[in-house]
This record gives C-alpha cells, sequence and structure tokens, in this order.
C-alpha cells in the first residue's frame, strides 16, 4: 500500500497493457475498428492510476512508460498499418501470412522497438549497429554499466554530501543544481537500464549485438539544443512524435519541407514529448498533473531561437564547425539547461519527492566512510 492509500500495481495489468496492442495489430482489423479499439486500450490504461508502485519516482517512471505506450499504440494503430508497412531484416514472408500466435510476437517486437533497429521504420540518428563478437559484446557492456553507475553515484553523492547546495530556501540556484543533477540521474538510469537489459538479451542468445546499438550518440554532437535533443539523446520516442508532426502538417496542409512544417513538426514533438511525461504527473498525482508540460515544450523554443541566432551568424560569415563556435555552443547548452532546470524538477518539488538518495548502495559512500573512519 502507498502513501496515500493506493494497491500495489497488478502484474496482469502491467502484462495486459503490453500485449493488447499487438494482439490488435495482428488481428489486422479495419482502419475505423483499430482507432476504435484505441478507445478501449487508453480505458485499461487509466486503470492503473488507481494503483502505485510504493515510490514515488517508481509512479512517475511507470507514468511515463504507460502514457508512452498509449501514444505508441495510437501511431501503430491510427497513423500506420504495421502489417502492411513494416518489415524487418528477417522477414522471409509478409507477416499477414504468417499464424496469428507468430503475427502477436512479430507485432510485439514492433511495438518494443521504438528507434526501430534492424525494420524498415528505423529512425534517424542511430547510432552505428555493434559488430563484436557475442562475449565481447557482453563484456564491453558490463563495463558501460559500471561507467554509467559512477555517473549516477556522483550525482547522488553530490545531493548527500553538499546539501547546502540543494536546499529549497536558497531560491533559483538550488532548483538549477537540483534540475542538473536530475538530468545527470535520469540519464544514467536510463542508460544503465537499456544497457543491462542488452547484456541479458545477448548472454541468453535472445538476441545478437547488432541488435543493441549505444542509447545516446556522441555527446561531442551536443553543441546545440537542436542536437542534444536530436542526435545525442536517446531517439526512443522520434518514432511517435515524428509521425504525429506529419499527420499535423497534413491536417494543416503544409507543403512537406517547408519551414512552416519544419517548426510545425518541432513544437509538435515536443508537445508530444511533455505530454508523455504528463503520464508520470497523473501516475503521482492527479493534483500535479501538467507540471511536467512546460519543460519539453520550452525546448522548442530554444530551439527555434537558437536557429535564428545560428542564421545570423552564418550571414555574418561564422562557421558553425569552427572550434570556437563549437565552444560557445557547449556553453549555451548548459547554460539553457540550467534555465530550464526549475521546469524539469516541478512535478517532483509539487509532488514533494527527494531525489537524494534514491539508490541504496554507493560506492562512494562506502570509500568516504573508509576514509573517514582511518582520519
Amino acid at each position: 500500500m502507498s502513501a496515500d492509500g493506493r494497491p500495489p500495481l497488478p502484474l496482469a495489468l502491467q502484462l495486459l497493457s503490453s500485449t493488447l496492442p499487438a494482439c490488435i495489430i495482428a488481428l489486422n482489423l479495419p482502419h475505423a475498428v483499430r482507432c476504435a479499439a484505441l478507445v478501449g486500450y487508453a480505458y485499461v490504461l487509466s486503470r492503473a492510476c488507481s494503483f502505485s508502485t510504493g515510490s514515488v519516482h517508481r509512479d512517475y517512471s511507470l507514468g511515463c512508460m504507460l502514457m508512452g505506450q498509449l501514444i505508441t499504440t495510437f501511431h501503430l494503430l491510427c497513423l500506420s498499418n504495421p502489417l502492411a508497412q513494416f518489415r524487418h531484416e528477417s522477414d522471409l514472408v509478409p507477416p499477414s501470412e504468417l499464424s496469428f500466435l507468430r503475427r502477436v510476437y512479430w507485432s510485439m517486437c514492433v511495438f518494443f522497438n521504438n528507434r526501430g533497429v534492424g525494420w524498415s521504420y528505423q529512425v534517424s540518428n542511430v547510432p552505428p549497429r555493434p559488430s563484436e563478437a557475442r562475449w565481447t559484446f557482453v563484456r564491453q557492456q558490463l563495463f558501460a554499466v559500471f561507467r554509467w553507475y559512477l555517473v549516477l553515484d556522483i550525482a547522488q553523492s553530490l545531493q548527500r554530501y553538499c546539501p547546502q547546495l540543494f536546499r529549497h530556501e536558497t531560491g533559483t540556484r538550488a532548483l538549477v543544481a537540483e534540475g542538473l543533477v536530475h538530468r545527470c540521474v535520469t540519464i544514467a538510469i536510463v542508460a544503465v537500464q537499456y544497457t543491462l537489459l542488452s547484456v541479458v538479451c545477448v548472454a541468453a542468445g535472445i538476441s545478437v549485438p547488432r541488435d543493441w546499438p549505444a542509447i545516446y550518440g556522441s555527446w561531442a554532437d551536443a553543441y546545440t539544443v537542436r542536437r542534444f535533443w536530436g542526435r545525442s539523446y536517446h531517439q526512443m520516442l522520434r518514432r511517435y512524435t515524428r509521425s504525429i508532426g506529419k499527420a499535423v502538417c497534413q491536417l494543416l496542409c503544409l507543403r512537406p519541407r517547408s519551414k512552416a512544417s519544419s517548426y510545425v513538426q518541432l513544437y509538435a514533438a515536443f508537445a508530444v514529448s511533455g505530454l508523455m511525461h504528463c503520464g508520470g504527473d497523473l501516475m503521482v498525482s492527479r493534483g500535479i498533473f501538467g507540471a511536467s508540460f512546460p519543460f519539453y515544450f520550452m525546448q522548442a523554443i530554444a530551439i527555434m531561437f537558437e536557429d535564428a541566432v545560428i542564421g545570423i551568424a552564418r550571414r555574418l560569415g561564422l562557421k558553425s564547425s569552427n572550434a570556437w563556435t563549437r565552444f560557445v555552443g557547449y556553453i549555451w547548452l548548459v547554460v539553457w539547461l540550467g534555465i530550464s532546470a526549475p521546469w524539469y524538477v516541478n512535478w517532483s518539488m509539487r509532488a514533494g519527492a527527494n531525489n537524494a538518495g534514491r539508490f541504496s548502495f554507493s560506492l562512494i559512500a562506502i570509500i568516504v566512510h573508509k576514509v573517514i573512519h582511518r582520519v
């Protein structure tokens, strides 16, 4: 039972949320029926708000995941026809010719492969696919898990041993510090989860190394806000943000590749991303629904602003490949993430969540404890 009296989330509901869309896709229903089925699926997911994992942070993550599944299902059922349009590189026959159970499995692979690695719908800016041998890949991934764990431990240790930086009575400075640290924690957690899953799947022979490109692109590419979100950060949401953005442009009769179309897709993408994270708000508490939205929507405004600045710089003869301009770009990115940090932690502030000490084991804490006792 959670602090607000909600019972634990049933495993059956979690399984249903993952398998129901695949079954609907496998039935190969008419478009109108698939759209109607989406309403039923949305009702199933709405029941999850009556339950809790017992942790505010896990509730938020679960809510984001469930809202992401709902938007993914909208993309697959209403904006596309997977059985007719998608193909995997290993497909020998059209999926529509498979048995029902095999179509369900095929559809689940589509549902969970957000970046489309190895599929005809693979999104852009996915890092190169690994070519290492099986156990070499496993060793490299385990080392990567350790590196990401250190990032996580350092971020958590800052909150543990430098609490004066995060005291809310100090005002904006504390919010900026907490937001930046929270961003590092989120990046590290996503990387650890993805990398551990790749280790398990490859070691067990469920998949091969080339199915698991790195979760993040090169951080050296992140010298603008646009490149941070579009190249360096994970592209797990790009599949449905792109399709919804294109659908909005078609609805508005905008010419493809026009500036208007580009910016409508930009704002639509971050609005959809904000909506997905609002699922986390809703899972934590109905009273904070929408708290996550401003941070993501403001990213589109920042990108539009930096596009204007870059356009002016180019007219003045400055080149973005110049080392100096890239250095300025890195500074701008950090400054912007700091400016927008209070919006990023808005939901956790309103929920009264404690971002420090989310993980009990700390290698740094053990080292510090031993050093103190020796002194």
